[in-house]
């Protein structure tokens, strides 16, 4: 009798401790499990990228007309593009991949950038009052300055000019493909298209994203001319309202922009654009962004707030995630 009940007690102990046991566990396992809903979203890949898709679309529907728009996160690939591909007019953005033939033409030695180049008061191109008072006499320049008036300033002038010395605007059309870009269209020079108003050059907006990847790359240009461009894009005086607008003061942005002239209807800028790489903070990397607003019905300062909150949003995105 006293054997039967020790042999129960044994049993019963045995139980509890194997009960203790597997609960132990489990607790042990549900405690190193990622089982909360914020840690399984933080580990999706792909979820920065599609919630700033969202944002971006949700902006550019304020547009009332067309945007083309391509964000590249340059040291990752990653990339959102809304009617990327679209062919949209560039008006002065051509003269960055004019920029590109130019200095390819210097690397292959058939211009010099120190190179003289004389224009006269008959040559000028409309443009800014401040444009024009570059070219009130005859003038000799530099190739290097034409390409720093054409990009920082944006100048008619002196872009046309450079038109010439590559051989016309097809010529930087054959250039763009040669670097694999299909979707760059040049045709016209500035003085062309202002006599005109027809017929604009075009190109999308995933285009000019790669070609600004490649040039921080390195990859189109040799060190020496891709700086300098660079640094012309960096000291650029137009469109501040645009790209630059709504960053935290101190942000590092090369950029070229375009504006077309205005519709007769609705007395807005038919085209404002921008097209950048915009430097994150703190190690984070860079964003080459193209932004071509084409056919708008806002304000022309309401387009380019939209073109500031668009790369506002990009920045803010990419800027907290970690440091790659």
């Amino acid at each position: 009798m006293r054997f039967n009940l020790m042999c129960i007690l044994l049993l019963f102990c045995a139980l509890v401790l194997s009960c203790t046991k597997s609960t132990t566990t489990a607790e042990s396992r549900k405690e190193t499990s990622p089982s909360s809903s914020a840690t399984i979203a933080q580990n999706q890949p792909g979820s920065v990228e599609q919630e700033l898709e969202r944002r971006l679309k949700t902006l550019s529907e304020r547009a009332q007309g067309t945007v083309g728009l391509t964000v590249v996160h340059i040291e990752s690939g990653k990339t959102i593009s809304i009617n990327g591909k679209s062919q949209l007019p560039l008006y002065s953005v051509f003269k960055l991949p004019l920029a590109v033939a130019v200095l390819k033409d210097v690397e292959e030695n058939r211009l010099r950038l120190d190179q003289k180049i004389h224009v006269t008061p008959a040559e000028i191109v409309q443009g800014a009052p401040a444009n024009t008072a570059l070219w009130l006499k005859p003038v000799d320049y530099p190739i290097e300055k034409l390409i720093d008036f054409s990009i920082a300033r944006s100048d008619n002038t002196s872009g046309d000019k450079l038109l010439e010395l590559v051989g016309g605007p097809l010529k930087v059309t054959e250039r763009m493909r040669s670097l694999g870009l299909q979707n760059l269209d040049i045709h016209l020079s500035s003085g062309e298209y202002v006599k005109s108003r027809q017929n604009p050059n075009t190109g999308s907006a995933e285009d000019l994203a790669t070609l600004l990847v490649q040039l921080h790359e390195g990859k189109i240009l040799q060190p020496a001319q891709g700086n300098l461009l660079i640094g012309f894009m960096q000291r650029a005086t137009t469109g501040l309202h645009r790209l630059r607008g709504d960053l935290p003061a101190g942000t590092l942005v090369a950029d070229k922009t375009g504006s077309g002239e205005r519709d007769d209807v609705t007395r807005v800028a038919k085209v404002t654009n921008d097209v950048g790489i915009i430097t994150l903070p703190s190690g984070r990397g860079h964003l080459a962004i193209a932004v071509l607003v084409s056919g708008s019905k806002l304000a022309d300062a309401a387009q380019e707030k939209l073109i500031a909150e668009l790369a506002l949003a990009a920045y803010d995105a990419y800027s907290t995630e970690p440091a790659r």
